[in-house]
């Protein structure tokens, strides 16, 4: 990983083209991922695939506009972004209510210099449900 912030725009291009696997090849094997939206983080790249697989699933057009992508400290890069999609497919166990949603969100990405190490992802999961027209707190 020559730069950590490119790495970044290129592994959200990757999320926005529905490449998984592309996307996988920028973490380390035992990567932390945790989306506070959540109980329970993802502590290895299997998890992680399964977790995103979730969203691959509903949302099958998922993508990511960028608005912003620094690079801090020396091993950390934060990305904010709008998030959108539309529900033609089953989101945790909620059949395809075919509404588009665009939500705010930031990614907070640690690397070791060649793979991201960690990654925690944080938006409003109340505005997604109620974009869907899904109960708030139903995941």
């Amino acid at each position: 990983m020559l730069d950590p912030r490119q790495a970044v725009l290129d592994e959200i291009a990757d999320l926005s083209r529905g490449d998984l696997e592309a996307v996988l090849r920028y973490y380390t094997d035992d990567v932390y991922f945790e989306d506070v939206t959540v109980p329970q983080p993802c502590r290895t790249k299997a998890e992680m695939r399964d977790f995103m697989a979730v969203f691959y699933r509903g949302f099958p057009d998922l993508h990511i506009d960028v608005r912003s992508c620094v690079a801090c400290d020396g091993n950390t890069v934060v990305a904010e972004y709008d998030l959108m999609g539309t529900h033609n497919g089953e989101f945790v166990g909620h059949a395809p209510t075919g509404k588009s949603f665009r939500i705010k969100a930031v990614s907070v990405y640690e690397h070791d210099g060649e793979l991201f190490t960690r990654e925690t992802v944080y938006y409003d999961s109340a505005s997604l449900f109620g974009q869907l027209g899904l109960p708030v707190g139903a995941a």
